[in-house]
């Protein structure tokens, strides 16, 4: 029996020993082989690995540096808190792994930690990356496999601003990145590989963003973003604690997610511009998402929405409650250039491009919608026309996509009709048509918002002058066409 207590008490005794490490906080500069030597077995090396056996400190004044290729096996459920500095660029690969992967450790914490970089390394089996007030770099790194048991997403963003960049980013149980709803977070997340992500299956993106940090954008660029689970969408950024958000969404091919983009909330400001957005569609109810770009707010969500190729999903673009995105305006002065491409979108046999779900009027001008009937776009966009309560898409001109014609960026100086004035008008309209029609035969519509035509005249003049005193308020458009060749032009009576 006293051999055996012995034997108890000398068990306890090492596991007591074995304990939190916590650096010195003197300034040091160490890598894992000084952790091994200084660390009272916390940090051991054994068949070529290293290995971490408990919570781990490095303090704030401290740093440690991994510039070799290795591997550190951590225990289950134990924690690496960054207080300091770590800066982890190998030049091939360091490992970040769980001794028992079915066991995952507990994770990364960040916290005040602006100088640390991982680089060339593998972070997997854990509980995520947490970053508190820490703008540090993750570059060139596979992030893979970690549970939601410390962070939410793989990587968990709380006021904090880092560079995300050349990541490979797959299969964790929650959002690739996250940042908290109410703590302002800016990052830049660009050229990542991010696919396969809330392996929980949770209604959650995989890129899920909240209020940013006043005055710093928010920037997801050139990312691949592809779906797996029905419940995971793509991106997401929303203010539903409330703040402000502020982003540029651009360069992403996001494909296969139950929805593309999602930008909820109000006080929004965003740009999304050049991203194909297709077949997000997985999950097959469109009562429950499907649209390649999604807004819902109030008139502060705004938007300009530019050169993005949408196909292949429930909704081309959904727009709900008050939201207030552009998607195309040329001008005099050109708002948005439009050249969106949003084409065989649609479910239950119905082609949605657009539904404005709205009671603003938005404008959605050089765009192409799949076809170049008229008739037919309008049947793609549901608006005013479909039910009196909505606001009208003011969908004209249509960008020529297929024959490769210069769009109409500038609508007054390109096209049949070089300009209409004045504008608004209130009896009579003048329209100057362009020298490349003179003495050709044009023949000249106007059309309500509903389609409905109220003036037609064919004329072979240079200068055509309309009485618009019988017309009511509103906004109306001019359809000029001469050959197989035609132009549009809006306007407001008042």
């Amino acid at each position: 029996m006293k051999r055996t207590a012995i034997f108890t008490f000398l068990v306890l005794f090492s596991l007591m020993a074995v304990s939190q490490y916590i650096t010195p906080d003197t300034g040091v500069s160490w890598n894992l082989d000084d952790l091994v030597q200084n660390s009272s077995g916390i940090v051991t090396f054994e068949d070529d690995s290293y290995y971490l056996w408990d919570d781990i400190t490095i303090s704030e004044s401290d740093t440690i540096l991994i510039y070799s290729d290795g591997i550190l096996h951590i225990s289950a459920g134990k924690l690496i808190t960054v207080e300091g500095t770590l800066k982890v660029n190998p030049p091939a690969n360091f490992i970040f792994t769980a001794v028992d992967t079915t066991q995952n450790y507990l994770g990364f914490r960040f916290e005040n930690s602006g100088y640390s970089h991982l680089a060339n390394c593998t972070v997997e089996f854990g509980g995520g990356i947490k970053l508190i007030g820490s703008d540090m770099t993750i570059d060139n790194c596979i992030i893979r496999k970690n549970d939601k048991s410390y962070s939410s997403g793989a990587i968990d963003l709380f006021q904090s601003n880092p560079l995300i960049k050349n990541c490979t980013i797959y299969e964790n149980e929650g959002p690739a990145i996250q940042s908290a709803a109410n703590a302002a977070s800016s990052a830049e997340i660009s050229q990542n590989t991010i696919y396969h992500n809330n392996t929980a299956n949770e209604n959650m993106p995989q890129i899920n963003m909240g209020t940013t940090a006043e005055g710093e954008e928010l920037k997801i660029f050139d990312n691949n973003i592809e779906g797996y689970y029905d419940n995971a969408g793509g991106i997401a950024v929303s203010t539903l604690a409330g703040g402000s958000v502020l982003c540029r969404i651009e360069g992403n091919v996001i494909k296969n997610n139950r929805y593309g983009i999602a930008v909820y909330g109000n006080n929004i400001s965003s740009v999304i511009t050049g991203n194909t957005i297709s077949d997000n569609n997985i999950q097959n109810d469109p009562m429950l998402g499907g649209s390649g770009i999604n807004f819902w707010g109030d008139t502060t969500n705004v938007s300009i929405v530019s050169e993005n190729d949408i196909s292949g999903n429930l909704w081309g673009i959904t727009i709900m409650n008050k939201a207030k995105p552009n998607l195309g305006q040329v001008e005099d002065d050109t708002v948005n250039v439009g050249r969106n491409l949003i084409y065989d979108n649609g479910n239950e046999g119905t082609v949605y491009a657009l539904y404005n779900n709205t009671p603003g009027n938005i404008f959605a001008e050089n765009n192409y919608w799949g076809t170049y009937d008229i008739d037919t776009v309008e049947m793609y966009i549901f608006h005013q026309p479909d039910d009196p309560s909505l606001g009208f898409v003011d969908y004209l001109p249509i960008k020529d996509y297929l024959t490769g014609e210069k769009e109409n960026t500038d609508k007054r100086n390109i096209g049949l009709i070089k300009s209409f004035y004045p504008n608004p008008v209130k009896n009579t309209g003048i329209i100057v048509f362009n020298t490349s029609t003179s003495g050709k035969m044009k023949k000249v519509e106007i059309f309500n918002i509903f389609g409905k035509r109220l003036f037609y005249v064919k004329t072979k003049k240079d200068i055509l002058s309309l009485n618009t005193s019988g017309i009511t308020e509103g906004f109306y458009m001019i359809r000029v066409q001469t050959g197989k060749t035609f132009d549009f032009y809006n306007f407001l009576k008042q």
